[in-house]
Order: C-alpha cells, then sequence, then structure tokens
C-alpha cells in the first residue's frame, strides 16, 4: 500500500486528485498493489471540497511531515519559499517529492538534487516546464546518449494567447491583457509571465538539464511583451509577412553557450508560428537523434495534472526519470557577443542620430514612426543608444 499527500488543492491539485481517482483501478493494476491519497493539505478547512471520507483534511505541514506511512508527497502550492521548505523537509524526511512549482526547482536546482540523492529519494517535476507536455523526461533519457546543443520554444500560454490575438484582432496590448486576466489565461498580476520571467525559469530548468550546466536565471538575457504595439504587429504581419512570439532559445557550441528569452520575429510559415493561443511547444537536438518537437497544452487543470500524475505513477512503479550525476561542465556565456538582427520602432525624430549609429539597416517611414531593421547587431549596443 502506499500513500500518498498533496499540498495545495487549487487547480492542479484538483486535477491531480480527479485524476488518480477516476483511474485508480487501471494504475493498481500497472504498480501491482493499491495506493490512497490519505492527506490533503489546503489553507481553509472550512471550504467544502469533494473528497473521499478517507481523504483526510490539514492546514498543517507537520502532519504530513510526521506521517511515516506517506511515500510521496505532492508540492502543487506554488509558493517559493514554503515550498521550497516543503520539498526539502519532505526529501530530508524518506519521502519522495512531485512538484509542479518552476519557481522552486529553477531557484534551488542544485540544492534540490543533491538532497534527493543523500537521501536516496526521487523528485520529479515534469509539470515544471511545460504543463501537460512531456519534456523533461525525454531529454534527461536522450542526455544519456546525445549531445543536445540546442533548445528552442513558446513556454509561456499567456504570452502566447495575447501574442496570437494581437495579429489575428489588431487589438491593442492592454485591452488582450485585461481579457486574458478575465478569462483566467493570465494572473491579476501578470508581471512574472508578461515580462518573460516565468519563460526564464523554464529555459533555466531545460537548458541546465540539457547542457549539463548549470545555467543560472542571472545567466539568461529576459525580455518581455509588455512594450509592443499593435503597430509593430501590422507591420511585421503586413510588411514582413511574420508574427511574434516570445520565445526561449538556448544554443551550445564548443565552449560557450546563448540563453535568451525575448519576443522574436518567425516567419509566417515557421513551425513556431502555428503554435496558436495559449498552446506551448519545445523543441531539442541531440547529435543522435535530431531535432525533437513537442506540443500540447502548457497550462490546465486536467493537462497539468496529467502530468503530475504520470510522474506520481513512475515513482510508484519505482520507475524514476533516470538522472545524470551533478557534474555539471563549465561553459563561457556567449551572450555579450552574439549578434542578431532586430526590428525597431522609433519616433521620426530620433531617426537620424539612428541612422548615424548603424552600419547594416533597412528603414521605413510610416505615419510618425519609423521602421527599423538593424543587421547583425548585439541588442546590448542597441540597448545602450537607446
Amino acid at each position: 500500500m502506499k500513500n500518498i499527500a498533496i499540498l495545495g488543492l487549487g487547480t492542479v491539485g484538483q486535477g491531480v486528485y480527479e485524476i488518480l481517482k477516476e483511474n485508480k483501478d487501471k494504475i493498481k493494476n500497472l504498480i501491482g498493489e493499491d495506493f490512497a491519497i490519505t492527506t490533503v493539505m489546503v489553507n481553509n478547512l472550512q471550504k467544502e471540497r469533494n473528497l473521499d471520507s478517507t481523504t483526510t483534511l490539514t492546514d498543517n505541514f507537520q502532519d504530513i511531515l510526521d506521517d511515516n506511512n506517506i511515500d510521496i508527497v505532492v508540492e502543487l502550492t506554488g509558493a517559493l519559499e514554503e515550498g521550497y521548505y516543503y520539498i526539502k523537509s519532505s526529501l530530508e524526511n524518506g519521502k519522495d517529492v512531485v512538484t509542479a512549482n518552476k519557481s522552486v526547482i529553477s531557484k534551488y536546482f542544485v540544492e534540490l538534487h543533491k538532497i534527493a540523492k543523500e537521501n536516496n529519494r526521487s523528485l520529479l517535476y515534469e509539470t515544471s516546464v511545460g504543463g501537460g507536455i512531456p519534456i523533461i523526461k525525454p531529454l534527461k533519457e536522450e542526455c544519456l546518449i546525445n549531445d543536445i546543443d540546442s533548445i528552442e520554444g513558446i513556454l509561456n500560454g499567456t504570452c502566447n494567447y495575447i501574442l496570437s490575438r494581437m495579429f489575428k484582432e489588431n487589438e491593442d496590448y492592454d485591452l488582450i491583457l485585461k481579457d486574458a486576466q478575465k478569462l483566467g489565461y493570465a494572473e491579476a498580476d501578470p508581471t512574472a509571465d508578461v515580462e518573460g520571467l516565468d519563460t526564464m525559469r523554464k529555459l533555466r530548468i531545460l537548458a541546465t538539464i540539457g547542457f549539463n550546466s548549470n545555467i543560472k536565471e542571472e545567466d539568461i538575457l529576459c525580455y518581455g511583451i509588455s512594450s509592443i504595439k499593435k503597430e509593430d504587429i501590422n507591420y511585421i504581419k503586413n510588411k514582413m509577412k511574420s508574427t511574434v512570439k516570445l520565445l526561449a532559445t538556448a544554443n551550445l557550441k564548443d565552449d560557450g553557450y546563448t540563453a535568451v528569452v525575448q519576443p522574436t520575429i518567425v516567419a509566417e510559415d515557421d513551425y513556431f508560428a502555428f503554435v496558436d493561443s495559449a498552446f506551448n511547444s519545445i523543441s531539442f537536438n541531440g547529435n543522435n537523434i535530431g531535432p525533437l518537437k513537442f506540443f500540447g497544452y502548457g497550462a490546465g487543470k486536467l493537462p497539468t495534472g496529467d502530468a503530475v500524475c504520470r510522474d506520481i505513477i513512475d515513482i510508484l512503479l519505482n520507475h524514476p526519470t533516470v538522472e545524470q550525476d551533478i557534474d555539471f561542465k563549465k561553459y563561457k556565456n556567449l551572450n555579450s557577443m552574439s549578434k542578431s538582427n532586430y526590428y525597431l520602432r522609433i519616433d521620426n525624430k530620433y531617426k537620424n542620430q539612428l541612422i548615424s549609429s548603424f552600419k547594416d539597416y533597412e528603414v521605413e517611414d510610416l505615419e510618425n514612426y519609423s521602421y527599423f531593421i538593424i543587421k547583425e547587431e548585439n541588442k546590448n549596443n542597441i540597448i545602450n543608444l537607446l
């Protein structure tokens, strides 16, 4: 008999509970023994919840920590420091952990992996990057027999929803953001999503695994979508036959890497241009397997709950995702040396100053703005000039 505790019964927690309950017989037959969700930790004990009578509610994590019968802790609180404490304490007390907490895994990646190894416990976090998309496990498995040299993806459904609607409907960013908040695609405080921080944390996790190098949050250049206007989308759509996506990109070459999150112009016939609305997609390239692409829901009760349950089942089967030893390679951060083509929308009164500052560019004047394509330039140089 295996016993499971769930920390947090929000959207994802409810999805996990429902999926495990509805598929209990299939899972039981698969693992060869019974299992139960014995305890759920919530903030409000008075709120009515649709749980089995065999499940105990608590608002005290210590109840779970002290229960030696609990085998797996599923951490779904979304909190940073509290989540870190729950995961760390559970591992140190001999419990396997499944979490969807990207903030904790990103910030404490090395420490928590070491604690899990020291205590011979499993720490699985498939849901921390792609929601319902299986990406962490395939990436870890391919790393055993491949050298991964590139990772790229649309990793935030909020940003993709906003940019997709701006492209289709010629509406302002602020209006669509408000709609996204009403529909539940964006938080009341959308900063982490729209400024690229959520995507940056996911790229940190993927790049650290894929490159076997401790690529920290501060090693990633990060720019969001909040300054994009419908004038930009219209110009890119009509003049360049392209669209805009918030892309996370990490590339490894020789002894150095680049890791960037930024709005990127994508041709209308490019694969990522077809990743619409709140969907996510992630790709990586290995020297043996070649390019692999993954597509699916990046959020939602059942898709995300499904991914959490896959991690739980792996532990119940005693088939935890294979891990490389944390013996990170040292690579140079080449972000400051990286060059690309950049799009700029500039008030016409600054046009002449910019023209004198760049060697290779295209410019077009429309109404009050000049639209520049700056070729093969370092982004820091552009930012410093502006």
